[in-house]
């Protein structure tokens, strides 16, 4: 007879198959061979049980196998066929009868879903799941949401890692947080904002491809490091003695879909939209039973129609400067040259019919008011929202994946995989270009990732894996031009005409108040590349009750970033110019009209940028140990403990980095100067610390009650990488000082910058101006960590489904934030001079990097999952939970100087986290009918063609809403912050 069991672990997904060999009497049986064999591809893999009966096999890839048992004076015990899923250790024990060798015992055997082996909390995603789960886009890592306590990720923010592409939040932890390795590799987006700051994943392997994924939430072992989050281990397809292979296309298209409202009331048509994704497998044997080769492809078209509903002016203003038709709401406007008076009693004479003749028209204005399209919603010429714009918004993307295995013997494994991901994109803008409207986006990615694996046996007690993965992952934000456009239109001096460096295409941003804005978007072009290098090495050795794990794992991540922030300029038109009492703040209010500014090319402020960067390696080591005790038979203790660290960066163009020292003696010791920046002395002065005291211990404990009864319990800290929007990769923000993006001052009576002259000469680079907005950083930066428990209860219950009812709770410290260490000190709603009241009065806001954020999480779960038997796979869960924090997670919506209520204080703002979600129940099936070929009914026939072979699947996720902040952009109190409503009553 056999006993099973079953456990999780494994950084590659490989699976482990032990047990212990006993007679009839309970005894047990030394150098019993122990012989499996993987039924796909033929590879057989032989142990021999030592002094204490114990055997071990390691390294094996998820699937089907057989086993058999020999030993002298005992009759052959065999089991057909066995299942080993992703990162499992499954546990068969048998029970030898006496007899001869000439006779065989079959014995059927399966891993049972209790696991009494690890402490390990998590879920397995067969390829059942995978393959027959309805998924829009079909990206396998959607697929993770159906964990307990595992809940989509909110989709707020720039740089956030959204539901859609795969984010999630597990047990409390910050979607950042989360580590995806694939075949062992490392396949995370380790870089906030721009292209990077939206991916989950570098490569995205479609589910054709992927043979089975585990998700780890808590307790992992000492193996795992380097986030606080979850872990994902994937597990690519790989090819059998069988050729085999697949092909598919799947559509979506506009033609079931409804009309939107708004293309409805401009009476156009419907926005179109319309998905293709189509590819296929193939895979099989180089050499039977030896070698072996799988390759996937994937490719998505996908257009889907925009609406935009924008102000643009009339064609009275486009052809004569008639802003009579507007309504009152529009205001009239005045002569910024007809001005008497002085101060507060400065007064301007209106345009006669409030018209500005085109004699007074700036020429630049006269060349680019015509790229503005007419209004085209009926009886709104004269109104608000009086243009619609349908464009297409394109996304192309093809998905390789290759990947090769290799046997040189029973003892010694290796494979290969490479995967490449291409992927173009382009977004609109509210206006056709080149109005634009300051939206227009191109995407291009290219992402690489390659894993290796040798995975050698060591005698009967001792295996060895050695893994390297490299993901290499350029990206690249930008807007749809080729050309400089801004001697087109005769806009001068604008930031980065002159640098020759090939990024000076488009034109500078033009914003009229009221008005649609036309231009370029201001924060591209966005460069980033990304390289990930791993380098793991694991040695395993059972000893008796014991199992042993070492290992150390290096990782090189170095991040190139460009972030052209304003690169082309931008210019604002307030109306100020043409208000009536420009001094008088209700005459601005009322009168005036931001094209009239923008007509006569008097700008109101403006924004002169340039580019910002950073060019980092960020090494990072780690080694472990780990100890699996079996203490009794029911009794497993799992014990371990990880060190880690994250070097100081280094930088390989020394000489282009610069790092912020402020005035700011509590982060740095001692100020530095006005100029406030200083170049490193080398490329190993990062400014920064290093810890090397990132010790992190896990403890578990295993207790099998009977048979069908197991109770676990664990404890473990775990270190993550910071999530600051700047410097994650090295822990410390990187780059010259952001005071080169200017806002320019207000003056009412003479504008700040005439546009037919250009934007005005002001200082950038390393000069900080008086009043300046600044971006800092705490060069300690401690390292964020989480400590996490949890205690759960599994029960075997009838018809094949394992019931686990669950506590878990985490602790979270350092998280990033950022505050504004320079807000006014005290609030003041009479006087409104805010930087008379601030602690370094030559500067505006000083925002830092700092990881002082802390976080805290409680759940209560149930699960319910039955694994594909009889036609019929279950996986039910219910989590409730509350997460609560101060600074929110950084990727998301955090608003660095209007946060908090008291930047000096902001353990005030500890409530219910952004990424709260109390109430969450998901389900998923998949169920066969009963009809076709070996099912019950019409096996043969038409009935078989016409019914055979149907099934029905499906996902159900209900979730309660995520916390509301309800905020005023009014600042009543003079300190550069917001106004907050106060909670009054229950709201339920």
């Amino acid at each position: 007879m056999a006993t099973s069991l079953t456990a999780l672990g494994q950084v590659t997904g490989a699976a482990t198959l032990l047990g212990v060999i006993a007679d009839n009497t309970g005894a047990v049986v030394p150098g019993a061979e122990v012989e499996t064999e993987n039924l796909e591809t033929g590879v057989t893999f032989n142990a021999v049980t030592n002094d204490e009966g114990l055997y071990r096999l390691s390294g094996l890839s998820p699937g089907r196998y057989s086993l058999k048992v020999t030993a002298q004076g005992f009759a052959v015990t065999s089991t057909p066929e066995v299942r080993l899923e992703v990162g499992q250790t499954a546990r068969l024990d048998y029970s030898l009868t006496v007899g001869s060798l000439s006779q065989t015992i079959e014995v059927i055997a399966s891993a049972t879903l209790l696991n009494s082996e690890t402490t390990e909390v998590g879920q397995v995603i067969d390829g059942k799941r995978i393959t027959e789960m309805p998924l829009n886009g079909r990206n396998y890592l959607q697929l993770a949401q159906l964990t307990a306590g595992v809940l989509p990720a909110g989709n707020v923010g720039a740089g956030s890692r959204t539901a859609d592409e795969g984010g999630f939040v597990a047990f409390g932890q910050h979607t950042y947080q989360n580590n995806v390795l694939l075949d062992g590799s490392d396949n995370s987006s380790r870089a906030s904002g721009g292209p990077l700051g939206f991916q989950a994943q570098a490569v995205k392997p479609p589910v054709d491809a992927v043979s089975e994924f585990k998700v780890l939430t808590n307790n992992t072992s000492a193996e795992f490091g380097y986030s606080t989050g979850a872990k994902v281990i994937v597990s690519t397809k790989a090819g059998t003695n069988e050729f085999h292979g697949s092909a598919y296309e799947f559509l979506r298209n506009d033609v079931f879909d409804a009309t939107n409202f708004f293309a409805n009331r401009a009476g156009s048509k419907k926005p179109p939209f319309k998905q293709n994704q189509f590819g296929g497998t193939i895979g099989g044997p180089l050499f039977k039973s030896k070698a072996f080769f799988f390759f996937s492809y994937q490719g998505t078209l996908l257009r889907i129609g925009r609406s935009f509903t924008s102000t643009v002016p009339s064609r009275d203003i486009k052809e004569r400067g008639d802003f009579s038709q507007q309504p009152v709401q529009r205001r009239n406007v005045y002569d910024p040259l007809l001005i008497r008076g002085s101060g507060a009693n400065a007064l301007r004479q209106q345009f006669p019919n409030n018209t500005i003749l085109l004699n007074r028209w700036d020429p630049v204005a006269a060349a680019l008011i015509k790229l503005y399209p007419d209004p085209n919603i009926p009886g709104r010429e004269h109104l608000t929202d009086n243009y619609f714009f349908s464009p297409t918004a394109s996304d192309d993307a093809d998905q390789y994946d290759a990947r090769g295995d290799y046997n040189f013997s029973d003892n010694h494994r290796f494979y290969a995989r490479y995967s490449y991901r291409k992927q173009d994109s382009v977004e609109p803008g509210p206006l056709p270009l080149p109005a634009d409207g300051g939206l227009w986006t191109t995407t291009v990615l290219r992402g690489h990732n390659i894993a290796a694996n040798l995975t050698s046996t060591l005698g009967a007690s001792k295996t060895n894996e050695f893994r390297f993965g490299l993901t290499h992952f350029p990206t690249r934000f930008d807007i749809p031009y080729t050309e400089n456009l801004n001697p087109t239109f005769g806009i001068r001096n604008a930031p980065g005409d002159n640098l020759d460096d090939k990024l000076d295409h488009g034109y500078s941003r033009m914003s009229p108040s009221g008005y649609a804005e036309i231009g370029s978007r201001s924060f591209w072009p966005n460069i980033n590349n990304l390289d990930n290098l791993t380098i793991a090495d694991t040695f395993s050795w059972q000893i008796s009750n014991h199992t042993l794990k070492f290992g150390a794992e290096h990782r090189r991540l170095k991040i190139f970033r460009e972030a052209q922030r304003f690169r082309r300029g931008q210019l604002a038109f307030g109306g100020v110019y043409t208000s009536e009492r420009p001094n008088d703040a209700a005459s601005r209010a009322n009168t005036g009209n931001g094209l009239a500014d923008f007509l006569l090319g008097y700008a109101s402020g403006g924004t002169y940028g340039a580019a910002q960067g950073e060019d980092v390696i960020s090494p990072y080591y780690a080694a472990f140990i780990q100890e699996d005790w079996k203490v009794a038979p029911n009794l497993t203790l799992n014990l371990g403990v990880r060190w880690e660290t994250t070097l100081g960066p280094f930088f390989p163009n020394s000489q282009e980095q610069t790092v912020s020292r402020y005035l700011l003696p509590e982060f740095y010791g001692t100020s530095i100067g006005q100029e406030g920046v200083q170049f490193p002395q080398d490329d190993r002065d990062c400014g920064c610390e290093t810890a090397y005291n990132n010790v992190a211990p896990r403890v578990g404990l295993a207790w099998k009650m009977n048979d069908k009864t197991v109770v676990r319990a664990g404890f473990g800290i775990y270190f993550g990488q910071s999530d600051s929007i700047s410097g994650e990769a090295a822990h410390y923000a990187p780059g010259p000082p952001r005071a080169n993006e200017i806002a320019f001052p207000t003056d009412r009576i003479n504008p700040v910058a005439r546009l037919q002259v250009g934007f005005p000469d002001l200082p950038v680079g390393t000069t900080i101006p008086t009043n300046a907005s600044i971006f800092v950083a705490d060069f300690r930066l401690p390292t964020p960590y989480s400590q996490q428990w949890f205690l759960d209860v599994q029960r075997s219950l009838p018809l094949d489904i394992v019931l686990t009812v669950g506590y878990a709770g985490a602790g979270t410290r350092h998280l990033a934030t950022t505050r504004n260490i320079n807000a006014p000190a005290t609030p003041d709603p009479i006087i409104p001079a805010a930087n008379r009241r601030r602690l370094r009065s030559q500067f505006n806001a000083i925002t830092v990097n700092e990881n002082s954020s802390s976080a805290n999480y409680n759940s209560m779960t149930a699960k319910a999952e039955r694994r594909f038997t009889q036609g019929f796979t279950l996986l039910s869960s219910f989590t409730w939970s509350h997460n609560i924090d101060f600074g929110g997670e950084t990727l998301a919506n955090n608003q660095p100087f209007t946060a908090y209520r008291d930047n000096y204080n902001p353990g005030l703002e500890r409530g219910s986290s952004n990424l709260d979600r109390r109430l969450a129940f998901v389900t998923s099936y998949v169920y066969e009918l009963p009809f076709g070929k070996g099912k019950r009914w019409l096996a043969s026939g038409p009935g078989e063609w016409l019914f055979g072979n149907w099934q029905l699947g499906g996902i159900l996720s209900l979730l309660s809403g995520l916390p509301l902040d309800h905020t005023i952009n009014i600042d009543t109190q003079n300190n550069g912050g917001r106004v907050r409503g106060n909670w009054v009553r229950n709201p339920n």
